[in-house]
């Protein structure tokens, strides 16, 4: 998908923000659209500060709230990859403290990391503190001191119970096991190598000019009031960040590299491919699995589509990133009011708006002649033929499409290990498997007392070879 493609959806995103703007009542919004590793579109609506009459931009800065639990997940995953945790380990390993903590429900040592950055700990929304109501959100002190009276409120993994309370307290291990306050660790670990110059926790002299004002709905009239603003204090790695749609468009564009091999921060690799891979993955699915939860992560099916997805709210400000893996598409939604769903919403309406153009562009695209096929590579020949396995088990190996494959021999077939993939491989007569049942282990052929292939073996069972090749 081309920013020219995108550019061409430019009335149809236009009707789609604006008719949002009028609907929910918002006073202004930004929005990006991400393709891989580019932001290819970016617009803003309304007004950002509208006493001063200032448009949205890219660059304009908006608190996006719990979107930061993202960033505090894979800060957990980071530590967790260095050796200094498991997904399984209890809280109260890493906070003693947490030890006296009330667990009206369920046991303390059942509340692991895992559980925390899924949202299945059954620990409390909030902390036992003022907070949301009080515009003042207390310290992490004050948050361990008063883990005696915190509680446990349901049985862990029996339902989806958001946490704020939970990634506030996921924010003192990561400082406790990295030695470092919560706030550095990310700025050092995660905002600085991807490049992330304009997000921050807290308003720079240099931040300043580009910020939002933030807005809450009135209660009699259309025109919304300023909103307060309250430091998040204590509770900063469950919503403290502040950020703007160039920034969060980087944060998407590195959800799309679980390819990217090892960590390195000099690259912006700041998590292994494997373990972004790991993160995405869904921990647990609602009873009609029509969404789940990711490690810090929500996803949602939404016809045949899955996307990820993280919104956040707080005075002033809604927010939503959401992303479609297979295409590598994504969105950035940014509106300055709250409490309002539309960031969220406007976010679905705009990634099911691109890839519906861009299936229909595929759809609509001249097909070209195949080319002619290419003959086996003498080196796979002698693998190619009928095998069958006791009691009963057929396999065929044929050469198409540019590669060895182990199919069934008919449509009905019990073919147990196929349609699977075979590649050579360093050690002669020892194929690996790719795909299906035996991914990832070898298929290891015998030759009879001629040097012909009379067999091969794979996970336990042998398939001889019983008619040869034509």
């Amino acid at each position: 998908m081309s920013e020219a493609f995108v550019d061409s959806l430019g009335p149809q995103l236009d009707g789609l923000l604006i008719s949002w703007l009028e609907k929910a009542r918002l006073p202004g919004v930004a929005a990006g659209i991400v393709r891989d590793q580019s932001l290819v579109w970016r617009k803003g609506y309304g007004h950002s500060d509208m006493e001063r009459h200032r448009r949205p931009d890219e660059l304009t800065l908006s608190r996006v709230a719990s979107i930061t639990k993202t960033f505090t997940t894979l800060s957990v995953l980071q530590l967790r990859d260095d050796g200094l945790l498991t997904l399984e380990d209890p809280l109260v390993l890493h906070i003693p403290e947490f030890g006296a903590a009330n667990p009206t429900a369920g046991r303390l040592e059942d509340v692991t990391i895992k559980r925390m950055v899924t949202h299945r700990s059954g620990l409390t929304t909030e902390p036992p503190l003022p907070g949301w109501g009080a515009l003042s959100f207390p310290t992490m002190n004050a948050i361990v001191a008063a883990l005696p009276q915190a509680e446990v409120a349901i049985l862990q993994d029996s339902a989806f119970k958001y946490s704020n309370f939970a990634f506030a307290l996921l924010g003192e291990v990561i400082a406790r096991l990295s030695g470092r306050p919560y706030v550095e660790y990310v700025k050092a670990n995660i905002l600085g190598p991807l490049g992330m110059t304009l997000t921050d926790f807290d308003l720079s002299l240099d931040m300043q000019p580009h910020s939002a004002t933030g807005y809450s709905p009135s209660e009699h009239e259309d025109r919304p009031v300023k909103a307060p603003y309250a430091h998040m204090a204590g509770m900063c790695a469950a919503g403290q960040l502040h950020s703007n749609v160039r920034d969060l468009a980087k944060w998407i564009s590195f959800q799309f590299k679980t390819d990217g091999g090892d960590r390195d921060d000099t690259k912006g690799q700041v998590l292994a491919g494997t373990t972004l891979e790991e993160m995405h993955r869904p921990v647990y699915l609602e009873p009609d699995w029509s969404a789940g939860q990711a490690l810090g992560w929500r996803v949602v099916r939404v016809g045949g589509r899955v996307f990820h997805n993280h919104g956040g709210g707080i005075h002033g400000f809604g927010s939503n990133v959401a992303f479609h893996k297979p295409s590598k598409t994504g969105v950035v939604v940014l509106a300055n009011i709250w409490p309002t769903v539309a960031a969220a919403q406007i976010a679905q309406d705009m990634l099911g708006l691109v890839l519906d153009a861009d299936a229909n562009a595929v759809k609509t695209t001249a097909r070209q002649e195949p080319a002619l096929p290419g003959n086996a590579p003498a080196t796979l020949t002698e693998y190619m033929g009928r095998y069958r396995a006791e009691p009963g088990i057929p396999a065929l190996i044929e050469y198409r499409g540019g590669a060895l494959r182990l199919v069934g021999p008919e449509p009905e077939a019990y073919t147990l290990h196929a349609p699977a993939t075979l590649e050579l491989t360093g050690t002669s007569d020892a194929l690996m498997v790719r795909g299906g049942r035996g991914s990832g282990e070898l298929a290891v052929f015998k030759r009879d007392s001629n040097g012909g292939i009379a067999s091969y073996e794979l996970g336990g069972f042998v398939f001889k070879r019983h008619a040869p090749t034509g």
